[in-house]
């Protein structure tokens, strides 16, 4: 039964991973293990939603919500539903790495940016941005590794 219920839910996320995201990322239904794992360790949290992610190769849910002290929380959950890591959001955006800084410029010569999150490797070293920037009036969603090669990048319209 558990390994049907795997199969299930690691086929209704590869199967969502794959939509394209022309529009602002859209909220999906959380998966029930998911939200337990969450309120088991944020009995109060809030306004959980999800989406579909890639970091490290892998497709993963990324669940961000509210804590007990209305800070934000980023959790990315595996296929499984397992937690996998966090992502941090970067309040100081001169933390981001130089060659992180140097691919965007190369790929938006004019960009500003509005929204950084850090992605740590938890099976080893290394880590993944997650950068929200506008460039000529567009408003993108990309993903580079830390060692400054961009993996994505996605348009959000608003």
């Amino acid at each position: 039964m558990r390994t049907l219920l795997a199969s299930i839910l690691s086929l209704s996320l590869i199967s969502l991973t794959t939509a394209v995201h022309a529009d602002t990322v859209k909220p999906i239904a959380i998966p029930e293990k998911v939200s337990q794992n969450i309120l088991k360790r944020h009995p109060k949290a809030q306004e959980l939603q999800a989406s579909h992610e890639s970091h490290f190769g892998k497709q993963l849910l990324e669940v961000s919500f509210k804590d007990e002290a209305g800070q934000p929380v980023l959790e990315l959950f595996n296929l499984q539903g397992h937690l996998y890591t966090n992502e941090v959001i970067i309040e100081d955006f001169n933390e981001i790495y130089p060659q992180v800084v140097a691919a965007l410029k190369a790929t938006f010569p004019k960009y500003e940016l509005k929204r950084a999150e850090m992605i740590g490797n938890p099976n080893g070293v290394g880590q993944e941005y997650e950068i929200y920037l506008n460039a000529d009036g567009v408003d993108w969603k990309v993903s580079v590794s830390g060692h400054g090669v961009i993996q994505d990048k996605q348009q959000i319209k608003s």
